[in-house]
């Protein structure tokens, strides 16, 4: 058994986010996705807190019927210090067999560890982006409901992103 490791900060979890996961459990029988910047929420680049970031990866794969294969973690940020980050990835996650991500930093850190890392296709990016949706969101533009996860919708609307969003950019 082959358990992947997925590192995301999923603010908010998107279609891209979904068709990655997706991917990743084709190819391997579990996976440990690890909530990055775990310690950040209410600021534009992180508006939602890692226990909103869980709802919603549990609601999406709930609905997906892959809630079983999946275990997730928290790790908070360390603003640059690489040797820090892996020890918090290490501690944080359970065990992991290979890692995926795109980011160069993300690599840099669990290649340092020993970790065999490869990258995952992009699916629609230019669409698919935390960024984009943050964006639409602030500006009061509801196609963003369009571009995120199965599932992630009603706990958008119950925590009221949209709204938090707009407030956050005027703050």
């Amino acid at each position: 058994m082959v358990r992947a490791l997925f590192v995301g900060r999923f603010q908010p979890l998107h279609r891209g986010h979904e068709e990655v996961i997706k991917w990743i459990l084709s190819r391997h029988d579990e996976l440990v996705i690890a909530i990055g910047s775990a310690n950040e929420s209410f600021t534009l680049r992180n508006p939602f807190t890692v226990g909103e970031r869980i709802e919603m990866l549990h609601s999406m794969l709930k609905e997906l019927n892959l809630v079983n294969r999946a275990l997730y973690c928290a790790v908070p940020d360390t603003k640059g210090d690489s040797a820090l980050w892996y020890a918090y990835v290490r501690e944080q996650c359970p065990s992991f067999d290979i890692a995926y991500t795109n980011d160069e930093f993300t690599k840099l850190c669990l290649e340092y560890g020993g970790i065999k890392v490869l990258n995952t296709p992009f699916f629609n990016k230019e669409v698919y982006s935390g960024t984009r949706i943050r964006e639409l969101m602030a500006a009061g533009d509801r196609s963003w409901q369009g571009f995120v996860a199965t599932g992630v919708l009603p706990i958008l609307s119950r925590i009221n992103a949209e709204d938090r969003v707009r407030r956050i950019v005027q703050k």
